[in-house]
């Protein structure tokens, strides 16, 4: 009997994000054929109880933010050295740096990276990040065999500032079974009406999600009869002050409803009829395909892969034109329900199970880590 491939993950952490989803998706579906172990960074574990539902070994160094802990990267790097027989993939800047760094010097030279995003600059990025991201350009060029990466337009901004030409595109994937039906999430289950217009919005509270931009929008289309506004992400809830002062400002208290973090948001997509994503920065976002499975109508700002995904230009909006944005927007919902509607949805679902396939994805990856 052949030995299963032995893989050492090291992601920044567990949380509500694209690539941690991606990683969990990844992990189930080779779980038989590859072992699987995983080391978070930091403490944000969404998916680590599911992760060790499935025999996963998970191993936490809960590093603190903005601080060095000596001993705890001690720990890291004999860690790491202890699995220098495992292929090594690392996940996001700083478990690319850090984990990429301590696999190299530990002797192991089957390393691999993995980069989400697709915007490097001085108003989205973090200086600390910053920093992380002009270090991994220079390892980049002797630490990591391959640079896994989610977007054609990421591998031409990380090749502008200096990172080595060792780029594998491999776009994200989605299995249609975490989108089947459900009888608990009708709108009646959520207070909402059949006749109410549901623009929805699924993304962590952090300015390079630019909820800001995403309300102003919304300011302008809020006087349609019977509209709403749900919000799902980490700290999008009635405990984030800042957020409940700006639906103040904007007078739109009673049309938002804030659900915070979700771990059935696959289901919650059901709910919608327009998913709006306005972030400044994004490699793959899934939120966008995910909406798109569950028959949603979608628009987004034009960053990483969201063009592709949406396959029309007609359907990007601006990153910065409040009036415009809200006037696609506003045409769409006069057409609700129309066949032009009916068929955007049904093409929407199409288009993301044939294109971006759960299958499609593991497959590349497989085939990565054979090279």
């Amino acid at each position: 009997m052949l030995k299963k491939k032995k893989i050492l993950h090291i992601i920044t952490s567990l949380g509500d994000g694209g690539a941690e989803g991606v990683l969990y998706r990844l992990i189930s579906e080779t779980n038989k054929i590859v072992h699987h172990e995983v080391i978070v960074l930091s403490k944000d574990n969404k998916y680590e109880g599911l992760l060790r539902s499935k025999k996963v070994k998970i191993f936490n160094i809960n590093l603190k933010k903005n601080k060095i802990e000596i001993k705890k990267l001690i720990k890291l790097y004999k860690l790491i050295r202890r699995k220098k027989k495992y292929l090594i993939q690392t996940w996001l800047y700083h478990a690319d740096f850090l984990g990429g760094l301590f696999a190299y010097f530990s002797g192991n030279k089957n390393i691999y990276w993995n980069i989400r995003t697709s915007e490097i600059s001085f108003k989205s990025t973090r200086l600390r990040t910053l920093i992380i991201i002009m270090f991994n350009s220079l390892l980049s060029w002797f630490v990591p065999k391959k640079i896994i990466i989610c977007s054609k337009k990421s591998i031409s901004i990380h090749r502008s500032i200096g990172f080595k030409n060792n780029f594998e595109l491999i776009h994200n994937g989605f299995d249609t079974k975490f989108y089947l039906p459900r009888k608990n999430f009708k709108r009646q289950n959520f207070d909402l009406r059949k006749d109410q217009i549901i623009i929805g919005n699924v993304a962590r509270y952090h300015p390079v999600k630019n909820h800001d931009y995403l309300l102003s929008i919304f300011n302008q289309i809020k006087n349609f009869p019977n509209i709403k506004l749900i919000l799902i992400g980490t700290n999008v809830n009635k405990t984030n002050s800042q957020l409940l002062r700006k639906l103040k400002y904007y007078n739109i208290q009673d049309k938002v409803i804030l659900l915070g973090r979700r771990d059935d948001v696959f289901h919650i997509y059901k709910l919608f009829d327009i998913f709006i994503l306005t972030s400044k920065s994004e490699g793959f976002p899934n939120v966008l395909a995910e909406a798109m499975l569950n028959n949603n109508i979608c628009y987004s700002t034009d960053v990483g892969e969201a063009s592709l995904i949406l396959r029309r230009k007609n359907f990007i909006i601006p990153k910065d034109d409040v009036i415009k944005s809200a006037r696609i927007i506003q045409n769409m919902i006069n057409q609700k329900n129309s066949y032009k509607w009916k068929r955007i949805k049904k093409e929407n679902k199409t288009h993301i199970m044939n294109s971006f396939s759960l299958k499609k994805m593991v497959i590349n990856y497989l085939d990565v880590w054979k090279k």
